[in-house]
């Protein structure tokens, strides 16, 4: 998905089996503080679709994404679940955790702990 060449037409939205693009009726950048903009990553626009990245510009540069470093509860867990040390792998292999829809053979990787 391209967030700069959407023209807004919301058929993605209606073929995502993951219900997880949203449309932007409204401008979200609106009360933004634009010197803190990443001019690396342009910001998104009013009557376009879009979907969470899991902030892949920062993923490249090594970087955790932005919701996980800012959550301060550490309710949001980001790793390698293939590195059997790594903290996300142990908190999946001891909790009972939720994938959603393996069924459609996309190979989900996000994991939902289920208290």
């Amino acid at each position: 998905m391209d967030f700069h060449r959407c023209i807004g037409c919301r058929y993605c939205m209606v073929a995502c089996t993951y219900g997880a693009r949203s449309f932007n009726f409204v401008d979200p950048r609106k009360g933004l503080d634009m010197s803190r903009v990443n001019p690396n990553y342009p910001t998104r626009t009013r009557g376009v679709v879009e979907k969470c990245t899991l902030c892949s510009e920062r993923i490249d540069k090594g970087e955790i994404p932005a919701c996980v470093e800012d959550c301060k509860q550490k309710a949001l867990v980001f790793g390698d679940i293939n590195d059997p040390k790594s903290e996300i792998r142990g908190i999946v292999e001891s909790r009972y955790t939720l994938v959603r829809k393996p069924e459609m053979g996309t190979k989900p990787q996000i994991y939902y702990i289920v208290s």
